[in-house]
């Protein structure tokens, strides 16, 4: 990128509380599921917004997810209305999972059951149509847009696995081209429904679900104030349904996210992974380092678990130990999508 993109400012809310220093205290208990006991999770409550950005009627209307959205955006509100940039040249870039309603699913599959002759009917009469799953989407997005002045170009991905890494990748694009001075990137995990269990295939190695949302706020310079600054150095995604190419891909991944900066593995001082993903931690097992992740804070927050994880390498420039150095931040899903983010921590003076 000839262009800089920096990260000014972050949001987070999730199991293990509002703040991103959150992140670092003690891991929060999962909790039995509602529908099913023999699960645990990190269910959240409903957050309320703020009425100072948006309409009673939207707390009532929105599902759960969208409100974990709009609070994170909220607390961003005051850090876009100080860059004083006008609406048509901010962003706005979303990572909501196609789960995203109170589904009746379970419904659907226990009618089924009771009437296995007509499988048909019984599913187009308990589920909701795709539509509506649609436009609860669009709709989070316009609030969003409406509420903090947000009429630049706009993207929404609904993939379950690198979402959060797409909208972030369309928010550094829109302004490395130009059509954008700054960006909003907003995302959500899914709600903890029978339907997000439905869908996996690995039942027995289930994931711990969590309940969470985050946003980012980015900009062509450095924020402010800062000593020293986050800047998107690289990124990469990549695709492969056959485990045994699995590793060779993620290899590539990560050498294309690197090689932006013409850095090696061995070159960066944070990685953020999974520790629990095998292949994954074959790629590194080379240049062994303390590997972080959020995960034992949140649980697999899905869509929203990247955003979660810069805002936390965000906060980790704040502190007083904070020094420059790159940050390598690697996702693999069950499903064979890998992606890498790499981040620079520099002091100001490299940018006066």
């Amino acid at each position: 990128m000839s262009i800089a993109v920096y990260i000014h400012s972050a949001a987070v809310l999730n199991a293990a509380g509002s703040e991103c220093a959150d992140l670092l205290g003690t891991p929060p208990s999962s909790q039995p599921l509602a529908f099913d006991a023999t699960r645990r999770a990190y269910p959240l409550p409903t957050p309320r917004l703020a009425s100072d950005l948006f309409d009673r009627k939207i707390q009532r209307s929105v599902e759960p997810q969208g409100l974990r959205l709009l609070h994170c955006v909220a607390r961003l509100a005051p850090a876009l209305a100080a860059l004083n940039l006008p609406p048509a040249r901010i962003a706005l870039t979303a990572a909501i999972p196609e789960v995203d309603a109170p589904s009746p699913c379970w419904d659907a599959v226990q009618a089924i059951g009771e009437q296995p002759q007509k499988p048909l009917a019984q599913l187009l009469a308990n589920t909701p149509p795709l539509h509506a799953l649609t436009l609860l989407n669009s709709s989070v997005m316009a609030y969003v847009a409406e509420a903090l002045q947000c009429h630049g170009p706009m993207g929404g991905f609904c993939s379950q696995d690198n979402a959060g890494l797409d909208a972030l990748i369309e928010a550094c694009q829109q302004i490395v081209e130009q059509r954008a001075d700054a960006a909003l990137v907003v995302s959500s995990s899914p709600n903890l429904t029978p339907a997000l269990y439905l869908r996996d295939p690995h039942q027995a190695s289930e994931a711990m679900y969590g309940e969470g949302a985050a946003a980012l706020l980015l900009g062509l310079v450095p924020a402010p104030d800062t000593p020293i600054t986050l800047r998107i150095a690289g990124f990469a995604r990549g695709y492969s349904a056959d485990p045994q190419r699995g590793a060779a891909v993620g290899r590539g991944v990560i050498d294309r996210a690197l090689s932006v900066e013409k850095l090696r593995l061995g070159d960066v001082g944070q990685i953020v992974a999974n520790p629990e993903d095998a292949q994954l931690m074959s790629l590194i097992a080379d240049h062994p380092r303390d590997v972080r992740s959020a995960r034992a804070m949140t649980g697999d927050l899905g869509a929203s678990a990247l955003l979660t994880e810069i805002a936390l390498a965000l906060h980790h420039t704040h502190t007083a130990s904070a020094t420059p150095g790159y940050t390598l931040l690697v996702s693999h899903s069950r499903a064979g999508h890998w992606g890498a983010l790499l981040l620079a921590s520099e002091t100001m003076e490299e940018h006066t």
